[in-house]
C-alpha cells in the first residue's frame, strides 16, 4: 500500500501509478466524502457532464405545477403547525 502527505495547502499527490491505472489527469475534478474519523473516498466526476445532466432535467419541469404543489405543501405544514382545521 504507498502512502502519501498532506502538504502545508491541504493537497494530497496520488501516487503516479495509481493516477495511470485510473486514468486520473491533472485538472481532473473529484468528489470527497467523508467515510469516518480516519477515511474519505473521492470520486473522479465530469462536473460538465453532470451539470448538463440537472440542466437538461430542469428543462422538463412544469414550473406552475411546481408552484401549486409547493403552495399546498406550506399549507399542511402551517395547517399541522397551527393545529388549524380545514
Amino acid at each position: 500500500m504507498p502512502f502519501t502527505k498532506v502538504d502545508d495547502k491541504g493537497r494530497v499527490v496520488l501516487p503516479n501509478d495509481l493516477r495511470r491505472k485510473l486514468g486520473i489527469n491533472p485538472g481532473d475534478e473529484f468528489a470527497v466524502e467523508e467515510l469516518g474519523p480516519d477515511a474519505i473516498v473521492l470520486k473522479k466526476v465530469d462536473l460538465r457532464s453532470l451539470l448538463e445532466e440537472i440542466i437538461e432535467k430542469a428543462k422538463s419541469v412544469d414550473l406552475d405545477k411546481l408552484e401549486v404543489e409547493i403552495e399546498e405543501e406550506a399549507n399542511k405544514l402551517a395547517r399541522q403547525k397551527y393545529k388549524v382545521l380545514n
